[in-house]
Order: structure tokens, then sequence, then C-alpha cells
């Protein structure tokens, strides 16, 4: 097992930190380059376009400062923990939206992406180790149909197919109406998971081909190395030599697409949450944007640049442990 070096993590968190904050600069710049401005946006909503409302607005948003002025303070906010006051739900703390949203999106990704994963890896592995065969062909023949295949126009044939024509699950919301909000939480597992199944389906099947494809491929190359010709030719079973020499090197670069995809995690799935009408982060961030929230907007890509940052710093770690090869300088 390789012994990490204390200037390898030195130079691993210095990457992060550095990529952490151009993350939070970019994410700082966009909202403010769409165009519009928030004051405005809502005066005109709810004061029939008042200017001096909209001055008013800008006061107590902050956005009469600089540009200057406020990027420091965003980042002085962010360094405290501080994402602000949603101007759009004024005056909830952005913190409590997010709080809020982000258990929904986690459901459904992180569970569409477990399972995505362990079916791409078993049948991956099979598809390859039927090279040719008629299993191996509508594997990979199924995986590209579904590759080329928008995922909307997936999400909508599941939407319309399961939920809408046969009304076998909902088509929209993470619970049903009319809940009580003292309900134990262990009775509302089955409500949850009932909502919940149209879009993880939808993300399982849009995901699944291409982590099928690259666990073949995977397996495919490693059959192919000296070493594994060499316990061939000593005679060890094929199935010996996949469990104990092929499978642990086949599943390292998947390990690295596995930690990208649970970083990543709590950006959700904007599409999917648009067309399920899933009340996560997605769906928050969407209606954000429309209403020119710029601390929401901030506040939710924030969250998922730190998440990101963290799990590939986290795979950085791990990955040596796993991996002897793996240069550590």
């Amino acid at each position: 097992m390789a012994r990490i070096k204390p200037e390898y993590v030195i130079k691993r968190l210095a990457g992060a930190v550095f990529t952490l904050w151009v993350a939070l600069t970019i994410n700082f710049l966009l909202p403010r380059v769409m165009g519009g401005n928030p004051a405005d946006y809502i005066a005109s909503q709810v004061a029939m376009g008042s200017q001096e409302y909209a001055n008013v607005l800008k006061i107590q948003f902050g956005l009469d400062k600089s540009i200057i002025e406020q990027y420091l303070l965003y980042l002085i906010n962010l360094l405290h923990g501080n994402l602000g006051i949603s101007f759009s739900i004024f005056p909830v703390p952005v913190s409590m939206i997010i709080i809020r949203a982000i258990p929904w999106t986690l459901l459904i990704v992180i569970t569409s992406t477990l399972i995505s994963f362990a079916i791409a890896w078993v049948l991956g592995t099979l598809a390859a180790l039927k090279q040719g065969k008629i299993f191996d062909q509508l594997v990979v023949g199924a995986s590209f149909y579904i590759q080329s295949t928008p995922y909307f126009f997936v999400g909508m044939l599941i939407l319309m197919g399961l939920g809408f024509y046969l009304g076998w699950f909902p088509i929209a919301h993470s619970m049903p109406s009319g809940i009580n909000p003292g309900t134990p939480w262990y009775k509302l597992i089955g409500p949850i998971s009932y909502h919940a199944f149209l879009p993880v389906l939808s993300l399982i099947v849009v995901s699944l081909a291409g982590r099928m494809v690259m666990m073949r491929s995977n397996i495919l190359q490693i059959f192919s190395e000296d070493y594994i010709t060499l316990a061939q030719a000593k005679g060890l079973k094929r199935s010996k030599i996949l469990m104990k020499y092929a499978l642990r090197n086949a599943l390292l670069p998947s390990f690295t697409g596995l930690m990208l995809s649970l970083g990543s995690a709590v950006g959700g799935a904007i599409t999917t949450e648009l067309i399920f009408a899933y009340p996560g982060i997605g769906l928050t961030i969407m209606n954000a944007i429309l209403n020119h929230d710029y601390p929401l907007i901030q506040g939710c890509f924030a969250i998922i640049a730190f998440c990101v940052v963290a799990m590939n710093l986290i795979a950085d770690m791990i990955y040596p442990l796993l991996d002897p090869r793996v240069n550590l300088n």
C-alpha cells in the first residue's frame, strides 16, 4: 500500500483551495452578467415598477455598492458561513432554503448513482466475459441507443408512460398533499419512496449506459495485459483471474467517476426536477434564476462547488491507497 507524503497532501489542498476560489468568483460574477436587476424586477412585481421602491430595495440588498465592495462582502460572508438573505423570499436566509431542498436532491441523485454504478459494474463485467455473444451485443447496442437519446425525452417517456397513462406512480411532487406535519418519519418512507421512484428510474436509465460501456472496456483492456495472459497460461480459472486480478484494476477508473458523481450530487439534476416537479436544489436554482435572486443562486452554486472540490480532494487522497502505481509527487 502506498504511503501518502505530506508534500502530496499540501499540493492537493492548495490546488483544491485555488479551484474553489476560482469557482466561487465565477459564481459571484455569473448572476450579474445575466442582465436585469433584482430590485427593478421585484418592484415591477409588487409596486408597479416604482423607481423609488426599486432604489430602496437596492440599498437594502446592498446593490448600491460597487462591484468590488459586493465581491469582498460576498467572500467575507462565505468565510463566516453566511450565504445571505434571499431577495425573492425576503427575509428568509438562503441557508434555510437550501437546507430544505438538499435532502430531496440527495435522495434521488445518490440513490440513482449508487444503483446505476452497481448495475453497470455487473452488466459491464458480464458483457466483457461474453464478448461477441448475444448478451454482449444487446448490452452494447442498448447502451449506444440510450446514450444517443436526450435525457428530457427519456424522462418524459417515463413520466407519460408509467405516471400519466398507466397511473402506476405520481407524476409530481415529493410527497402526497395534505400530510400531517406531525406524522412520524417511518410512516413517510413509503410515500416518499413512491414519489421518488420515477425520478430515480429516469436517472438510472440515462446514466447506466455510459458506465456500463466503460466497465466493459476496462475489463477487456485488463484481460489484454501481460500479467493476465500469464495467469491464463498457468491454468488459473477465468473466474479466479477476474475476482483476484482483473476486477480490482477495472474498478479503479470507475471509482473516480463514482466520487465525481457523488460530489455533483448536491447539484442535483435540474432537468429531472423540472420534468417531475421535484422540490430539490435544481428546481430551487431554476426559480432563483428566473427571479434574479443573486444570494440564492450564489448560495446554491457555492454549496455545489464546495462538494465537488471536496469529493475530488477525497478521491485524490484515497486513490493512491487503492493503486500503488499512482505518482505521489
